[in-house]
């Protein structure tokens, strides 16, 4: 068995103790070869408590949005018009629906793990679809019946199962989004190479970046910090690309793109309470290593473009 199976082996149990029994089936057939993925796919998504939270996505949205204009004075984006590329959506396609609400022209995600055809089935729709339409009427008030917001998504959002350096959307971006993705990414410099040739001028961009384990919201340090990056991946694969801020600000400087960051939580205690191995106390400073999450946008030279 390999080491990498063993350290996911406790995660998994945990995961089977708490997840409800059929959201817990539906990602055992995910892993089996024969299964039908869009049959898996939509079984995941409606036995799912996080994914069946109407407004969960928009809310991240909104905070994050909220927090950066009280932080830094950063306008809110506008969609109208405006061609959107969002990197890892998830199953639900992410803020794409939003921002097709809100008048975007066009929406183009990219997803290794996307699965054609499980958004518009007709269980998901029910459970998922009209109710983060009827959140996003209540929070941006009633732009347009279900229809054509229906029609919209159908005709101008577009996800492919494939990574940046595989994208063609067929279109210059004037905006581009993700909500904790890039962490997942191995090879981030060459992503962000792409990420800049799909860039128009005065892209408008907002990364969240999760540099915890993904694994333990109490300690979202342990395991990474207690040993070398090696020995991480040995034992729990490369999940995340345990890139620190430092490294992720100079991938976007490299690619030739200009990105402020700005600290969303900084827990210094959680270091604290965890043995910090040599490789880290050796190549960055107490103050990056608590950095748990952080946002990367462009940065503000007065209003929005």
């Amino acid at each position: 068995m390999k080491l990498e199976a063993i350290g996911n082996l406790g995660h998994r149990l945990m995961l089977a103790r708490t997840l409800p029994p059929r959201l817990v089936l539906a990602k055992i057939a995910k892993r089996l070869p024969w299964s039908n993925r869009r049959s898996v796919r939509v079984a995941e998504i409606v036995h799912s408590p996080k994914d069946l939270r109407p407004d969960r996505l928009l809310e991240f949205f909104r905070l994050q949005e909220a927090l950066l204009s009280e932080r830094v004075g950063r306008p809110p984006i506008d969609f109208r018009g405006r061609n959107v590329i969002e990197i890892g959506p998830g199953p639900l396609a992410g803020w794409g629906p939003m921002a097709i609400f809100r008048g975007a022209e066009r929406v183009y995600g990219v997803d290794p793990d996307w699965v054609d055809g499980a958004l518009f089935d007709p269980a998901v729709e029910a459970a998922y679809l009209r109710p983060h339409f009827a959140a996003l009427s209540e929070a941006f008030g009633a732009l347009m019946p279900y229809e054509e917001f229906r029609t919209r998504l159908a005709d101008k959002l577009t996800v492919e199962a494939c990574g940046l350096d595989a994208a063609q959307p067929e279109f210059i971006a004037d905006i581009i989004i993700s909500n904790s993705c890039l962490e997942h990414i191995v090879s981030l410099d060459v992503a962000l190479l792409a990420l800049a040739d799909l860039s128009a001028p005065g892209v408008r961009f907002m990364h969240l970046v999760n540099f915890g384990n993904h694994r333990d919201r109490l300690s979202p340090f342990s395991t990474i910090y207690e040993m070398s990056p090696s020995d991480y991946q040995s034992l729990y694969g490369n999940h995340i690309n345990l890139w620190r801020p430092s490294d992720v600000g100079a991938a976007f400087s490299a690619a030739g793109i200009e990105a402020e960051m700005t600290i969303v939580d900084q827990p210094h205690e959680k270091v604290a309470s965890v043995g910090v191995h040599t490789h880290w106390k050796d190549r960055y400073c107490t103050e990056e290593l608590a950095v748990r999450t952080a946002l990367f946008c462009e940065p503000i030279h007065g209003g929005e473009n």
